[in-house]
Formats: structure tokens, sequence, C-alpha cells
């Protein structure tokens, strides 16, 4: 097991919701997902599980300023995903000026090492 963090991107200039983009747990893996961090112009942000059909995880932008990440501005989570499965961002900023948004999922992998 270890901890790890991946970075979803996007260049946004609008008030709909927006793809942040996606990433993908392996067969045989579990991901817990421990915090997330979004940053826009102001909004709110979502997750989305393709094996969590029902599941709403949608929550207001940490900063409005997409790259002040801080630790003491995440949004704390305990979410396991046993793969194959996908899990997708997307954001819905309150303006729509061209800004290039941030979704930062940390997790732990419950991947052994491999050497």
């Amino acid at each position: 097991m270890y901890s790890d963090s991946q970075v979803m991107n996007a260049t946004v200039a609008s008030t709909s919701e927006t793809s942040l983009g996606s990433i993908q747990i392996p067969a045989g893996r579990q991901y817990v997902i421990t915090s997330l961090w979004c940053g826009g112009v102001g909004g709110t942000y979502r997750i989305e599980v393709d094996t969590y059909p029902s599941m709403n995880g949608q929550y207001v932008q940490n900063q409005g300023d997409p790259t002040n990440i801080g630790p003491s501005i995440k949004t704390d989570t305990n979410l396991a995903i046993s793969g194959p499965a996908t899990l997708s961002g997307y954001i819905t900023n309150t303006a729509s000026t061209s800004t290039s948004c941030n979704l930062q999922v940390n997790y732990i992998d419950s991947a052994g090492a491999t050497n």
C-alpha cells in the first residue's frame, strides 16, 4: 500500500459543467480516496465513479484560485473504489473566465511493491 495523487486539468471558459478528466483504477486494485482539492474561478465540482451509479459526489470548490493548493483547504473523504473502475471529475464555474482548472485526487493504492 502507498499514498499517491493524480491531477485532472482542463481549461474552462464556461459556466456549464465541464469534464476535467478521469482516473482508471486497475482490476485487482483498490484506491481509497482520502481527500480532494479543486480550484477554478469559484463554484462547484463533482466526482463520478462508474461502479457507484447512485453517488452524488458534489462539493464546493476549495479555492477560487486554481494554483493555490494548501493542505488546510482540502476536502477529506473516505471512498474505497475497487477496480476495474473509472473515477471522473467535473467542474462548474460561477464565471466564464478562461481558466486552467485543477482537481487533485489523493488516494491510497492497495498495490504492493513490484521490485
